[in-house]
Formats: structure tokens, C-alpha cells, sequence
């Protein structure tokens, strides 16, 4: 399974993931530049197995902004942290506010609303002088479950149009042809309360107008030229009560270990009457009973069980009220933590990265960045494979050849970003020549430690792009 993740380099906060139970969460901090981007991390299920996909930069088709003044090049640089933090390339720890507890109840997280979704015009249905779009809902039926929600009605998005949302406001005068159970009355002008009282599925449509801007619907031909194009939602809901099972994700192996001071790694899946997993959009998360045995827990208030992290060495439980389902995770210290797997690495342009090979001999050209990164893709403790991203401050990366690549800063690691997978800050590229990398986990194997090394011949550096901090 493949799942992309894209990073807003000028903010440096994670964006929707595409596809994928759980994906890799690999990150990186990215400092402002003159043209934004997008990091593109391709976490198949390879990566695990020491096979690095694609490590890519994309552009994100943002507008750039004007580079920043070059500084006077006889004042000193005012440090961010200004002394306080010996290294002002790390934050510093950021804990939970909450005390570290054997037990934790976490009441379920339900919604009440829908909104910012797309609805997906049918080619087959839809005219030159009306849009059908066709959507859906999925309710979780039961007590403590909303069996009330509102649905926005948001853009129509016509794959015969660049696949580009249609633009104009939606204007909704109209609800007919409502069969099953659900209730459905008008909330607003692009909003529908929708209400379900017994398991099944309804259905409905919903009639209005949207109000083209001037100028007309660009780039697209499949509708006739108008200011208002009428347009019909057909909708169905269906509502279902669920029984909850625990999950992790299928790399975590035949169990599911993590390392002391990693989230947890589950999630809480929805089963129907038949035992097939559905997702109910008016529940976020089940209501859960998590038990730790020899180790903490502590979670940020409003956290959902993702967050909750475990301290110390020993087992959790998690139990799902409603339906049973249990899931167990054993905790280990890092000192148990006995083989790993490394990935040297380019990141690129627009499909420029590169896997780099111990002894080989790589030109640098316009779509590589300057960097050669290391990604941690295997942590294994007595054979079992780590269900939890490295701590970043479990590594040192050393550089033997300074001259030809330099380490700039130790790892780092925020709660915004929270993979240590990507070792983003390992060496950059300063000249042709030898670059000879060590990345060392002392901590781990009881203390004698783990680490990888790779040394590679770079040619051509100077057209290599600083497409990483």
C-alpha cells in the first residue's frame, strides 16, 4: 500500500495523507525560501524493508514569494533561541499536559457536522444545462452517537473539468425523492440535517443552483455557458451500528512493539452487523479503556489513543467499550532495540531523488538536492519489527570527509514533527569528492550500540539545489 504525504515547506505542518491505513509519517522541518514546495514521501509497504521509493520534491504550483535580503556579511546572525538552547537547530521538549498515569478512559469523539468535502459530478447522469453530483454519508447508529448531523453541500468537482472544483457559491432550494428512514430538512442555503433512527440505507436528492462567476466556468466545456447552472445532489446514507475493533497497522508483524516514549499505534475500526469494517463520519474515535502494565501513559488533553504515549518497559491494553475488542502493545527500552536497517539517500525534484549505494559514483544535476539524508526503514527487537517511528535523538550523524559533506546540526525532534524516520539534517554537500556518512544509535543493543555508514564519490555538486533545510 502506498500513501503520500505532503509537508508545506513555508510551515512546516503535515498535509492530508492519500490512501492508506497508516501511513509512514515521514517529516522534516523546512525553513521559508523563495519558492514553496511540497515534500512528496512515497511510503510503500518496501520502505520497511530497507527499499527507499521515491524521496521527491514537487512544486505546489504556490505563487513565490520574494527571497529574503542576503545579511550583511559583518553582523553576526542572531542565534533564534538567543544562547538558551545549545543547539538552536533543536527545539526544545514540548510535554504532554497531562501527569503520567497506569490508566486512561477516553470517551468516544463524535461530530455533528459535515463539511469540506468534494461531491463528484457523474459524467453519465449530468447535462450541458445541469450538474448531478452524486455523495454520501455513513452513520454510526446508537446510544452516544449523534443520529442528528448537518451536511454542507460543498464544490462540485466534474472530472471533465481538469477535475478542478466548479466554482461558484451553491444555492440549494429544493429536497425530494427521500426514500427509507432518514429524515432530511433544509439547514441553510448549502446545508441539510439529516436524521437516522433505524439501521438501512436512505436516500434523497437535493436541487439548487450554483452561481457562476463572471467569466464563466474556465477551462471547462462540458456545460453551456450561464450564469446559474442548476445543479442535483443525489445522496444516500446509510446507518449502521457499529462494534468496535482494535487495530494496528499490518507492518507491525504477528505483535505489535513499540519503543518507551512512542504513541501508540492503533486505531479504532468500525464493524457492521456482518463483521465488515465501515466508517462512520459522525465518530472520529470508539470509547476505549487503555491499561498499562510497568509502563506510564500520558496524553495531551482532547487526545485521541494515537496520542496517547507509553513511558518505561512493560505491556498496554487497549479494550473497546463498545464491542470488546482488545488489542495489546509490548514496550521496550531502546537498549533492546537490536538490528536496523539504513537508507542513504538524495532527495529531488520532481522524481530527482535517488538511492545512494555504498562505493558508487553519482553526478549531481539540477533536479538533486544537496544533501545526502538517511532514512531509518527497520528497527527490529528480537526478530519483531518496531510499530513506532525512530526518536530522532537516538541518532548521531557524523561525517569522516567535512571537506566534501558536513554535518550541520544533530536530529531534532517537535510535536509537529512527529516521525524521526527521516533523518532530514544528516550531511550537506559542500564539493566534489568523497562523502563518507556514519549514522550511530549508541543506546541501542544493550547499550554497544547500532550504526550504518556509507561512503559515495559526488560529482558536479555545484549544480545541486538546497531543496532541504
Amino acid at each position: 500500500m502506498r500513501v503520500l504525504h505532503l509537508i508545506d515547506p513555508a510551515t512546516g505542518q503535515l498535509r492530508p495523507s492519500i490512501a492508506g491505513n497508516r501511513g509512514e509519517w515521514i517529516a522534516a522541518a523546512f525553513r521559508q525560501a523563495p519558492c514553496p514546495h511540497l515534500y512528496w514521501w512515497d511510503s510503500s509497504a518496501g520502505m520497511r524493508t530497507g527499499l527507499l521509493r521515491s524521496i521527491v520534491l514537487v512544486s505546489a504550483g504556490l505563487s513565490c514569494r520574494p527571497a529574503p535580503p542576503a545579511p550583511d556579511a559583518d553582523v553576526e546572525e542572531p542565534r533564534a533561541d538567543a544562547g538558551s538552547n545549545p543547539n538552536p537547530l533543536c527545539p526544545g521538549p514540548v510535554e504532554p499536559d497531562t501527569t503520567e498515569v497506569a490508566r486512561l478512559s477516553l470517551p468516544a469523539r463524535t461530530r455533528s457536522t459535515m463539511t469540506g468535502g468534494y461531491h463528484i459530478a457523474s459524467i453519465d447522469r449530468s447535462t450541458r444545462t445541469r450538474v448531478v453530483a452524486e455523495g454520501g454519508a455513513t452513520l454510526a447508529l446508537g446510544p452516544g452517537y449523534p443520529s442528528t448531523v448537518t451536511v454542507t453541500l460543498d464544490a462540485v468537482v466534474d472530472p471533465r473539468c481538469c477535475c478542478a472544483p466548479i466554482e461558484g457559491a451553491i444555492t440549494i432550494d429544493e429536497i425530494s425523492a427521500i426514500q427509507g428512514a432518514a429524515t432530511v430538512t433544509q439547514a441553510g442555503p448549502t446545508a441539510l440535517s439529516v436524521t437516522v433512527s433505524e439501521e438501512g440505507t436512505s436516500t434523497f436528492e437535493a436541487s439548487g443552483v450554483i452561481a457562476v462567476p463572471v467569466g464563466g466556468l474556465d477551462g471547462c466545456d462540458a456545460y453551456d455557458d450561464t450564469r446559474e447552472l442548476p445543479v442535483t445532489f443525489s445522496m444516500s446514507v446509510r446507518a449502521a451500528r457499529p462494534h468496535w475493533r482494535i487495530e494496528a497497522p499490518p507492518e507491525c508483524g504477528a505483535r505489535t512493539v513499540i519503543q518507551s516514549s512512542r504513541p501508540l499505534p492503533i486505531t479504532t475500526v468500525a464493524l457492521d452487523a456482518m463483521g465488515e469494517p465501515f466508517t462512520p463520519q459522525n465518530v472520529e474515535h470508539a470509547e476505549v479503556t487503555v491499561v498499562g502494565a510497568g509502563v506510564g501513559l500520558r496524553m495531551p488533553e482532547g487526545g485521541a489513543p494515537s496520542d496517547i504515549v507509553a513511558t518505561g518497559e512493560g505491556s498496554v491494553v487497549i479494550t473497546a467499550t463498545d464491542g470488546g475488542g482488545s488489542h495489546e502493545v509490548s514496550v521496550i527500552p531502546p537498549a533492546r532495540i537490536d538490528a536496523m536497517d539504513v537508507v542513504f539517500a538524495i532527495p529531488g525534484f520532481g522524481g530527482g531523488g535517488m538511492t545512494l549505494m555504498e562505493g558508487q559514483t553519482q553526478d549531481g544535476f539540477g533536479r538533486t538536492g544537496n544533501r545526502v539524508v538517511a532514512v531509518i526503514s527497520r528497527l527490529e527487537s528480537a526478530g519483531d519489527p518496531l510499530c513506532s517511528e525512530a526518536r530522532t535523538e537516538d541518532f548521531a550523524v557524523t561525517s569522516s570527509t567535512p571537506e566534501t559533506c558536513a554535518v550541520d546540526g544533530r536530529f531534532c525532534e517537535s510535536v509537529e514533527l512527529p516521525s524521526g524516520d527521516l533523518l532530514t539534517r544528516s550531511a550537506e554537500v559542500v564539493a566534489d569528492g568523497t562523502c563518507a556518512v556514519r549514522v550511530d544509535a549508541p543506546a541501542f543493543a544493550g547499550g554497544a550500540g547500532l550504526g550504518a555508514e556509507i561512503s559515495v564519490t559526488l560529482l558536479s555538486t555545484e549544480s545541486m539545489i538546497d531543496v532541504t533545510p
